[in-house]
């Protein structure tokens, strides 16, 4: 095992901090008015690219607060550069992934738009699960729409423009704009770059206007976006012994329904005794690792928690991770007896 070492969370510096955020630091949800300073209708768009449409969407509604999402630097940086330059004030960008910024970030029914612009197709049967427009998406997209909410999506693939009318059509509560599924074209509307690339090539393109029409279940959400009111813990009193506990978890794996927990790495404190635990979780396409401190708490007691590193959220997924951990502690040191846990 190799020594432990702090690492401090990490801030990016894109530019002027009015117009950027971290998802992992935002609270859940987001108030929108405080980051904004007003109220206004709320317009979302997930994965902004370079920030054309955004600005061109924030340009023509000033009265809106528009949100932009994505998860990739270099695009963030290109957009910071276009709200510097034209110098809007209606625009927020959020550093994170789509998916968990919806899930996390909008109170249900709060969304007046929502925009989509050519998502990734993935055209490989295999790797369709790693779309984004799945059914359980699309359901969590018409949560967050307030009732006559508007969700737009555009794309160039024709098999994916099958796919997401099927999944469109089989999601409560939403309704076609146009009485069928899709137009090819869509007047005054402002081209991403992609999108100028691809009429410029001939491809055809398709454009989903759909609206939230009737109430929307809640949807079920993957134990890695189910957001918990506390962090993990579980205290005890007694003394382990170090050895048998690393015995215990060295490359364990545990398995609730999809979600899967690996302790991938164990670390030794360079500060007395105690281990870093570094644990994988993984969900479908979502893959985070976390740090778990297993250390003295006290006289003779002994605390598991999550590392104060990188910005680290409670969700039902963590919960569960360090639930596994705790039993598996348990079982190399029956002696222990709980004094205090949240599991």
């Amino acid at each position: 095992m190799s020594e432990e070492r702090q690492i401090p969370p990490p801030r990016f510096q894109l530019g002027d901090p009015r117009w950027l955020l971290e998802l992992r630091y935002l609270p859940w949800p987001a108030d929108w008015a405080a980051c904004f300073g007003r109220n206004g209708p709320l317009h979302v768009e997930l994965g902004f690219g370079d920030g054309s449409f955004l600005a061109a969407l924030a340009r023509r509604m000033p009265e809106a607060n528009c949100v932009g999402v994505e998860r990739a630097l270099e695009p963030t940086r290109w957009a910071l550069k276009r709200l510097h330059r034209e110098g809007l004030e209606n625009v927020r960008l959020v550093l994170g992934d789509a998916f968990a910024a919806l899930a996390f970030l909008f109170q249900p029914g709060s969304i007046d738009g929502l925009y989509i612009n050519f998502p990734d197709p993935w055209p490989k049967a295999r790797h369709h699960h790693r779309r984004l427009l799945t059914p359980t998406f699309l359901q969590l997209a018409a949560h967050r729409l307030r009732p006559g909410g508007t969700l737009l999506i555009a794309t160039d693939d024709a098999d994916y423009a099958l796919w997401i009318a099927e999944a469109l059509e089989r999601t409560p509560g939403f309704q076609s704009a146009f009485g069928e599924p899709w137009v090819h074209a869509l007047p005054d509307r402002e081209p991403t770059r992609y999108e100028r690339k691809a009429l410029a090539a001939g491809r055809t393109c398709f454009y989903f206007i759909w609206r939230r029409v009737g109430p929307v279940p809640c949807p079920s959400l993957p134990h890695m976006m189910r957001p918990e009111e506390t962090m993990p813990h579980r205290i005890w009193q007694g003394m382990p012994e170090l050895s048998q506990v690393v015995a215990a978890l060295r490359g364990r794996i545990w398995q609730d329904g999809g979600t899967i927990w690996r302790v991938k790495e164990l670390y030794r404190s360079i500060e007395g005794e105690g281990l870093l635990i570094e644990l994988l979780m993984a969900e479908g396409q979502w893959v985070e690792t976390v740090a778990l401190r297993f250390q003295p708490h006290g006289h003779e007691s002994w605390i598991l928690k999550p590392a104060e590193i990188g910005g680290l959220r409670p969700t039902e997924a963590l919960k569960m991770g360090v639930r596994a951990v705790a039993s598996a502690i348990e079982e190399a040191t029956p002696g222990l007896r709980i004094l205090s846990s949240t599991i």
